[in-house]
């Protein structure tokens, strides 16, 4: 029986995917024009941090913290034009909760920013904890912050799940030893199907039939 629900944030719980992506091409083209992505290396990057994508790029410090500044700037300033939760996420965090499961997100985000972004969605009443950015020194794929968050929670591997919207999900579940599924509505669907979650589902509502 599951007894404890990990979500992944962006692009699982709040539609924050093509906001990201715009940003991305956004500061690549003011910083990094003559890098050209192809789709699929530019949704690679949703599972990343902002640090471990743009590095790759510059050996400049200076240019590093300038590029992921004004990445932030924009990027918030997108979010606050109009973020939203996914259909039915308020609907199936009421549900969980009622049913009496633990609900945790897990993100490469700064808990700040997290929290800030479940507040305005309002789902953040229904979060029993968050794993963010600044919590691990290893990020997804990486188990350390599932790890943390089964700490933080008390919680058994045996019964938590976690749900999410990118093979490095995935992946950092399975390494962790618990429960993974993923959602169709990612734009990683293929990827996160060759790393065989046990569960897959269209809407976060459909957690109903899993749990």
């Amino acid at each position: 029986m599951i007894k404890t629900v990990l979500f992944d944030l962006d692009g699982t719980l709040i539609e924050t995917t093509q906001i990201i992506l715009d940003t991305f091409v956004e500061t690549f083209e003011k910083f990094l024009p003559e890098v050209k992505l192809t789709n699929d290396e530019l949704t690679n990057l949703l599972g990343q941090t902002l640090f471990k994508t743009f590095e790759f790029y510059t050996d400049s410090q200076e240019k590093l913290d300038e590029i992921i500044k004004y990445y932030r700037e924009v990027s918030n300033q997108k979010i606050e034009n109009g973020l939203k939760a996914y259909p039915f996420a308020l609907e199936t965090l009421v549900y969980l909760k009622k049913k009496g499961a633990t609900v945790g997100v897990v993100t490469s985000k700064m808990r700040k920013i997290a929290t800030y972004h479940l507040e305005i969605t309002g789902l953040l009443p229904y979060i029993d904890g968050i794993i963010g950015y600044e919590d691990v020194l290893e990020h997804k794929p990486h188990p350390e912050p599932i790890i943390k968050a089964l700490e933080l929670f008390g919680a058994k591997k045996k019964s938590t799940i976690y749900v999410g919207d990118h093979e490095n999900d995935i992946k950092a579940a399975k390494k962790a030893g618990i429960y993974a599924c993923a959602v169709t509505y990612s734009k990683r669907l293929s990827e996160m199907l060759m790393e065989q979650p046990e569960f897959v589902i269209d809407e976060l509502i459909n957690l109903k039939d899993i749990i």
